[in-house]
C-alpha cells in the first residue's frame, strides 16, 4: 500500500468523529475546488438536493461553514470556524471578496 504525505492541518475534518461521511465528502469538494458554486455541487455527486441541504445544515451546526455578512457568502474551512485564527479568517474573507469582484 502506498503512503501519502498530507498536510495534517488541512485534513483535521476527516478525523472528526462528529461529521458524517457525506459531510466529509462535501467539505472535501468545497475545500479543494476554489471556483465551485452551490449549483455546481450536484455535478460532482449523485445525491439529491435534499441530501445536499442536510449536509449543509450538518456543517453549519458543527461550525465548519458560516455565512459572512460582509460578502454574503458561505465560508468553509478545514476545522471549525471557532478555531480559525485572525489571519486565516481575513484570508478567507479576502478570497470571498475577490471572487465576488471577479464575478461582477
Amino acid at each position: 500500500m502506498k503512503h501519502y504525505t498530507m498536510y495534517k492541518s488541512i485534513m483535521k475534518y476527516l478525523t472528526d468523529k462528529d461529521l458524517s461521511l457525506n459531510a466529509k465528502g462535501f467539505l472535501s469538494i468545497v475545500l479543494f475546488n476554489d471556483d465551485i458554486t452551490p449549483q455546481d455541487v450536484q455535478k460532482y455527486c449523485s445525491d439529491d438536493i435534499e441530501t445536499i441541504k442536510d449536509v449543509m445544515l450538518e456543517l453549519k451546526i458543527t461550525k465548519y461553514i458560516k455565512l459572512d455578512s460582509e460578502t454574503n457568502t458561505l465560508l468553509a474551512g478545514p476545522e471549525p470556524y471557532t478555531n480559525w485564527s485572525e489571519p486565516v479568517m481575513k484570508d478567507i474573507q479576502r478570497k470571498a471578496k475577490d471572487k465576488i469582484d471577479k464575478e461582477r
